[in-house]
């Protein structure tokens, strides 16, 4: 901590006591945020009835990195959670799958199962925690980690230039997967959306394969620059109040694990007639922001890393109306030219 916090008294022109109550400060959100997203991983799992898996509703096969990944849905509510953003990824590659993702229920919860191992299960009202988790742990076979080697998740976008990328943050609703979208249409490459893993050893954003989730108030944008989006199916889920369209990477990933360093973080809001206005935000404000819709890392040694990842990153809000201004304001930022 002590180094952290010179870092900060250095880098920000503050006194060392303030500098330290900072870095104290943000060692305690984390904390908190660690413990309530993993409190499931401490209870023993009650008693079920795991069912006929030659009774399950569906089964989906993905081809990722050149591995083959099997879902099977006990349900059709349970197919409608997970499938749709990974549809574009379906093969019929005829070999043996890699990994056996199953997913059911018993009378009360939503239970998820990898190769074998029971990971978890949770109530319809945390469905959100629910499909997380089976992102989670599609991810650690994508890329042969354990939850153990990320630094932290952010319920964000990003988009990539050349060996660089950056993530857009903000509320539900604030324009996070329309931003992707936009910047898709412009020569962007999508790295991730809803779901940016970083690593712990490089502090790199790393590939999530999800499509893009396009909810109902950005399709007057998108539809004239996505006309397929006009008929894609449309999904309602009532525990996350949201329905969304998805829309594919324009250009698939299926063999990316590279990583990208993170160039900003950029913490998007459209509203209406607003023109363009990007602020530099001072850290302990955009940390407020950022870590109560993330997952951090609670093992200590990322927890610190996470610190010195955030402390070294430029962070700004960005509220636009003109999505070409913002578009050639996203530009600039991977250009440095502002």
């Amino acid at each position: 901590m002590e180094k952290t916090a010179e870092w900060c008294s250095n880098f920000y022109d503050l006194p060392k006591t303030m500098a330290i109550r900072f870095v104290q400060e943000m060692r305690e959100i984390i904390n908190i945020q660690s413990i309530s997203v993993n409190s499931t991983s401490i209870f023993t799992l009650p008693a079920y009835s795991e069912p006929d898996s030659s009774k399950f509703f569906s089964q989906k096969f993905y081809l990722l990195n050149g591995l083959k990944y099997q879902a099977d849905f006990e349900t059709e509510e349970l197919e409608y959670l997970i499938h749709p953003k990974f549809a574009h990824l379906e093969t019929n590659l005829n070999k043996p799958a890699d990994h056996l993702f199953q997913v059911f229920g018993n009378e009360e919860n939503y239970i998820l199962k990898v190769n074998g191992t029971i990971i978890g299960e949770w109530p319809p009202e945390d469905a959100h925690f629910f499909t997380g988790k089976f992102s989670m742990e599609l991810v650690n076979r994508l890329y042969g980690k354990t939850e153990l080697e990320w630094v932290a998740v952010f319920h964000a976008s990003a988009i990539r230039s050349a060996n660089q990328c950056i993530m857009f943050l903000g509320e539900s609703g604030s324009g996070k997967s329309t931003v992707a979208a936009l910047l898709m249409a412009s020569g962007f490459h999508l790295l991730a959306d809803d779901f940016v893993p970083v690593d712990a050893a490089t502090g790199e954003g790393k590939f999530f394969p999800a499509a893009v989730s396009v909810k109902k108030n950005a399709l007057d944008h998108l539809i004239p620059i996505y006309p397929q989006l006009a008929s894609a199916t449309e999904f309602y889920f009532p525990g996350m109040n949201k329905t969304v369209r998805y829309l594919p990477p324009l250009i698939q990933s299926e063999n990316n694990t590279s990583g990208y360093p993170c160039k900003a973080l950029v913490f998007i809001k459209f509203e209406k007639d607003s023109g363009l206005k990007l602020e530099q935000l001072p850290k302990d404000e955009a940390f407020q922001k950022l870590v109560p819709d993330s997952w951090i890392s609670p093992v200590p040694e990322n927890a610190s890393r996470f610190l010195d990842w955030f402390l070294k990153i430029p962070c700004y809000q960005l509220t636009y109306s003109s999505n070409k201004m913002m578009v050639k304001t996203v530009k600039k930022l991977f250009s440095k030219d502002l």
